[in-house]
């Protein structure tokens, strides 16, 4: 328990008016996917988190794949859901659980690779070791078992009759990312999704890389096969498809839902919703979509004690950081009549709350007038080809806007779930056509793009040819080269826009989709675009 001075005589204000000045507590307001959230009031979340518990117990028995929604209001605490659920992933069982977190898909398009990256990014080399101790156990191999107990080649003649397609490139990546040493550092290349040339390719002895929906999947489904324990994916906000693209784009990004439920195993996504779209999102799933999905959890506002209990530990975790004996009052500097007051404007919601209780703070310790806190983002930025995609839509629809062009999604019925390349429809008065729009799967933005920018440009360019758009847009590293590319590029000629991009370039794109303005080079090209489909 938190020492306290014990008297109110012992208790010297001033002293600790003087600390509070040096460091104020209470700097942010928004929970936000990469900052881990120190302070947490349960009550608000005890419905959620008995919902998610019972479904982690039974993909810990059964280990089926699970979708368990969890709506609340703006504010909520959504996103402080996920850190509450990272936090306790040592609590459930003998191994508990990997939390994932994965930022709202922009775009309905290559949500698999979105998927892959958050996974990957998170658990790391380990879950590679795991899926590969799964694959050689199965013809009786051992757990652990390196190069110099195991061949390769021996490995793979007992594995790929088991494993054939698709997911015989994913196996032997795997295998040689144990067995094979020289290879090792270009196979955990492939499984992280980085850039590879044609070269290393061959030398790998693959066909594909983590591009096409299908592979990933395979990918995936391996992935979580062979890990230890339950994956709780947590899908933030996933409504953002249905407020971008519409009903289609939720309708797409819901298929790949299906899928990662249908051929994945010993995994639960959890997915945040806002309780006032969540009707619309339900009734947009097909029958077996809505089969699939447990009953949703709803978080709860703050009570007026929960307010209290969050000043309370707030402040508690402060002294203790500063190293100090806890005033008597647990709420120091704050009276109750201003925690009434906060919980009176705030209506209970989190988010309001502790928006309203920073400037009342600095209005105490300085004694002025109080100050609206600035605008805090509440979003994580990950440049994965989904969200980069996703910018560029949203850049053209700035523009179309301008233009008198509506710019909407278009997605074909009987490949929904597959498609790698997003194809747009730009309509303006009588006049409709299409342009698609494509960006390679890179982790690194500062370095080429190496084959996947290739594989890029020959997508783009089938659907050319295919007369399925009549413009292209593809987005690649600033310092993509290669013959291959260029001969794509050039043979489309005037028919396609690349857009070079270095990592500070391509974040600067993504942030336009929280609201950044466009800057001039990129309105410039994508005007020139639209004017020259519908003009």
């Amino acid at each position: 328990m938190e020492e306290r001075a014990d008297h109110e005589d012992d208790f010297e204000k001033e002293i600790y008016f003087d600390i509070l000045k040096e460091d104020l507590p209470m700097k942010s307001y928004v929970s936000r996917g990469d900052t881990r959230d120190e302070i947490d009031i349960a009550g608000p979340h005890q419905d959620a988190d008995r919902a998610i518990d019972r479904a982690l117990r039974f993909t810990l028995k059964d280990n089926r794949t699970r979708f368990q929604p969890v709506l609340g209001s703006a504010g909520l605490g959504k996103t402080h859901l996920f850190w509450v659920l990272k936090d306790r992933e040592e609590n459930l069982a003998k191994d508990g659980y990997l939390a994932i977190y994965v930022p709202s898909p922009p775009a309905p398009v290559r949500v698999p690779l979105h998927f892959h990256a958050c996974l990957v990014d998170e658990a790391g080399d380990d879950i590679f070791e795991k899926a590969v101790d799964m694959l050689i156990t199965q013809f009786g191999g051992i757990k652990g078992a390196t190069h110099e107990q195991m061949d390769f080649s021996y490995a793979m003649d007992r594995l790929l009759g088991e494993f054939p397609g698709i997911s015989a490139d994913v196996v032997t990546v795997l295998l040689r990312y144990r067995l094979d040493p020289d290879l090792k550092p270009l196979a955990r290349r492939w499984l992280f999704g980085n850039s590879l040339s044609e070269e290393e390719i061959e030398k790998l002895g693959v066909r594909t890389i983590l591009e096409e929906d299908d592979v990933t999947l395979a990918t995936l489904r391996l992935l979580a096969e062979g890990y230890d324990k339950p994956i709780l994916l947590f899908v933030d906000e996933m409504e953002g498809p249905y407020n971008t693209h519409g009903e289609e784009g939720e309708r797409h990004f819901l298929e790949v839902i299906k899928r990662l439920y249908n051929e994945c195993k010993n995994m639960v996504i959890v997915a945040s919703c806002l309780t006032e779209i969540w009707d619309r999102i339900y009734n947009i799933a097909d029958a077996p979509m809505r089969s699939r999905m447990e009953v949703p959890a709803k978080l709860r506002p703050f009570t007026k004690d929960d307010v209290i209990a969050f000043v309370t530990k707030t402040m508690e975790d402060y002294w203790q950081q500063q190293n100090v004996v806890a005033p008597p009052d647990p709420i120091f500097p704050f009276t109750e009549n201003d925690l009434d007051e906060v919980f009176v404007e705030s209506q209970g919601v989190p988010r309001e709350a502790i928006k309203r209780l920073i400037p009342k703070l600095d209005s105490i310790v300085y004694d002025r007038a109080p100050i609206e806190p600035e605008p805090q983002p509440d979003y994580v930025i990950k440049l994965t080809s989904t969200t980069v995609l996703g910018a560029i839509m949203h850049g053209l629809r700035i523009v179309g806007d301008e233009l008198g062009a509506e710019i909407r999604l278009a997605v074909e019925n009987d490949d929904s779930s597959s498609a790698s390349s997003a194809v747009l429809e730009v309509v303006k008065t009588t006049n409709k056509v299409k342009m698609c729009i494509d960006v390679p799967n890179v982790r690194d933005w500062d370095r080429s793009g190496g084959v996947a920018a290739y594989y890029s440009a020959k997508r783009v360019k089938e659907q050319l040819d295919a007369g399925s758009a009549q413009i292209g847009i593809i987005a690649i590293p600033e310092a993509t080269g290669g013959a291959k590319f260029q001969a794509h590029v050039d043979e489309m000629g005037d028919t396609i826009e690349v857009l070079r991009l270095n990592k500070d370039g391509a974040t600067n794109l993504v942030e336009i989709s929280h609201g950044k303005e466009l800057n001039t080079a990129l309105k410039t090209v994508f005007r020139s675009v639209l004017e020259r489909l519908v003009d």
